[in-house]
């Protein structure tokens, strides 16, 4: 039986010696190290017993036979390598001497490893950077940052902008031991204070766990989304959808839609789902419809109502304020003759109306769900607010 811990990386060189002791420490527990893994380094479980390690840093990724030897003549046996670095073992009994270290060389490892890692170090940083400009160059297009978050479309960009922070800070770490190497190494003082092996073991393991976790988050959710949304005709009937319909509160009897097909899909009347962490229920929908007087159309002689909506319920009351700023943000412009004015209404906790001559904007907030109209025809505006304040009961409970 084997147990696995997470393997050294190459930025923790200055954590040589303590490896060192780490590896002792778990052979007494009975975990043997054997192999060094792609993400891992693996112990067989066997008889306790003190066992002394040595990890040596190399110019290259594997390690000469003659070096090997060096070792095994000191009493030494070869383990196995990884990258820059190479382990050997001796039972603690055997007494073995202290292998010829060469000072001038190990410096000269420990200054190329470090101008290697600062490189990396600024190509990951300078994508870290580019990623960062990205996000905010899309999450503040339109000032309405909120309703960028709450779409989701941003999610992934942003988790991997993190991982891209933790491996850069990782590789700061890197260099900043690389450099404590060689100043070491010039004192020839090439010892480090140790560190309990469980306490490593089980902070690597947190660290490697939250990796993954937020690593497969990161893949899944994008996944999911695009599962959830769709677009679809609007039912005739006014269903048991959270928003306004169009048939419910007009009262024209010649009214028929104003039909408009693409593969399968009525645009002019329609409604879109999306999903995403922060607002689990979305929907947009849009509405047409036409009233002819007389057998042939006339544009001139004709009613044509119309209405949009955008409906949301957030998973966060805090995210409510700053989306209502972003949807009054959205539906502005410089030319506005009206802004929104807030009303009491004693079904919403907030109600925000525009009125123009032909058209009626509102925004509903009722706890942790908000709902934008816009409306084009005859209807008041209180026969809009009664079925919105309808619909924002049944949005709650969504």
């Amino acid at each position: 039986m084997a147990e696995i811990v997470r393997r050294l990386r190459p930025g923790q060189y200055w954590r040589i010696k303590e490896h060192e002791s780490w590896f002792s420490d778990m052979s007494e527990q009975g975990l043997h190290f054997y192999e060094i893994g792609t993400h891992f380094a693996k112990f067989k479980k066997g008889d306790r017993k003190r066992m002394d390690y040595r990890l040596e840093l190399a110019k290259n990724k594997y390690i000469s036979n003659e070096k090997i030897r060096l070792f095994e003549e000191s009493g030494w046996d070869y383990i196995a390598s990884d990258r820059n670095f190479h382990v050997f073992a001796a039972p603690t009994d055997r007494k073995v001497k202290e292998s010829p270290i060469n000072r001038e060389e190990q410096l000269s490892i420990a200054s190329a490893l470090f101008k290697k890692t600062l490189m990396s170090f600024i190509i990951i940083l300078l994508a870290v950077i580019a990623l960062f400009w990205l996000i905010s160059s899309i999450w503040f297009t339109g000032n309405t940052p909120t309703l960028t978050l709450i779409e989701g479309h941003i999610f992934t960009t942003m988790v991997l902008s993190l991982l891209n922070l933790y491996y850069l800070i990782s590789m700061a770490m890197g260099l900043i031991g690389i450099a404590r190497i060689r100043r070491d190494m010039n004192e020839e003082n090439y010892d480090n204070h140790h560190k309990p092996w469980e306490i490593f073991y089980r902070n690597n393991i947190i660290m490697y766990v939250m990796t993954m976790a937020i690593s497969l988050i990161a893949i899944f959710i994008p996944f999911y989304q695009l599962l959830q949304m769709d677009t679809l005709t609007l039912p005739e009937e006014d269903s048991s959808l959270p928003f306004v319909r169009l048939a419910t509160i007009e009262n024209a009897p010649n009214l028929e839609r104003d039909v408009f097909m693409i593969d399968e899909v009525d645009w002019g009347n329609n409604y879109s789902e999306n999903w995403s962490i922060v607002a689990p229920v979305q929907f947009s929908t849009r509405e047409n419809f036409i009233e002819k007087k007389g057998q042939w159309s006339d544009p001139n002689n004709s009613y044509e109502p119309s209405i949009s909506s955008e409906v949301y319920r957030l998973n966060f009351k805090s995210l409510v304020a700053p989306l209502v700023d972003d949807l009054i943000t959205k539906y502005s412009y410089v030319n506005e003759a009206e802004s929104f004015i807030e009303k009491e209404h004693k079904e919403f906790d907030r109600l925000l109306v525009r009125l123009g001559d032909n058209n009626k904007e509102f925004i509903f907030v009722k706890d942790q769900a908000v709902m934008y109209i816009d409306y084009s025809g005859k209807v008041g505006a209180d026969v809009i607010i009664e079925n919105a304040a309808e619909k924002m009961d049944l949005l709650t409970e969504y």
